[in-house]
């Protein structure tokens, strides 16, 4: 029988749960030892516990609670749960963490930015380019600088001379006329 060990993820085999089976010569009487992330999980609660004690508004809260509660079962069972449970497969440090940056972020988001809320001003700070292809009907606005061959697609008129042309719309003429601009030479394009 060919018995094959899969694995999933080489993340677990490299993740090494710590834990502490004995202080000096005394063994706990926890089976599997204690992991650490559940000792860190106790202590932080408890500093929350007595800090928080001292605020005017979890003070009240936190003392409906007797001390012993307050000073060793909310820890425990906090500690318990958060070395325990693993939502989306996290720590549970981790989670929480990302569960409230999602809640304190803008809900709207593109490429890592903020996107504004529909009919909210829109700041934008880069350059847009646009360029409108030959198969447009109408002329458009623009400015062009050379060297460059142009071809219109819609009859035009040329006004000008030297380095600065000015090509407007036409009533009458030929469409697919060219213009070529040299090296600093600028072309306008006005409807």
């Amino acid at each position: 029988m060919d018995e094959r060990l899969v694995i999933r993820s080489y993340r677990r085999v490299f993740e090494v749960d710590r834990r502490i089976y004995r202080v000096d010569r005394w063994a706990l009487p926890v089976p599997g030892g204690v992991p650490l992330r559940g000792l860190g999980y106790f202590f932080a609660t408890l500093l929350f516990v007595v800090v928080g004690g001292r605020l005017p508004v979890l003070a009240p809260l936190l003392g409906l609670l007797s001390p012993p509660l307050r000073y060793v079962v909310l820890p425990l069972a906090v500690a318990v749960l958060g070395s325990q449970a693993a939502p989306d497969g996290r720590s549970a440090h981790r989670f929480a963490w990302a569960w409230l940056r999602l809640r304190t972020r803008a809900r709207r988001r593109c490429a890592g930015r903020v996107v504004p809320v529909e009919g909210e001003p829109v700041g934008w700070d880069g350059a847009l380019a646009v360029c409108w292809d030959e198969h447009g009907t109408a002329l458009r606005r623009a400015r062009v600088r050379g060297p460059v061959r142009v071809t219109f697609a819609v009859p035009v008129r040329f006004d000008g001379a030297g380095s600065r042309l000015v090509a407007r719309s036409a009533a009458v003429g030929e469409a697919g006329q060219a213009v070529v601009l040299g090296g600093g030479e600028v072309l306008e394009v006005k409807p």
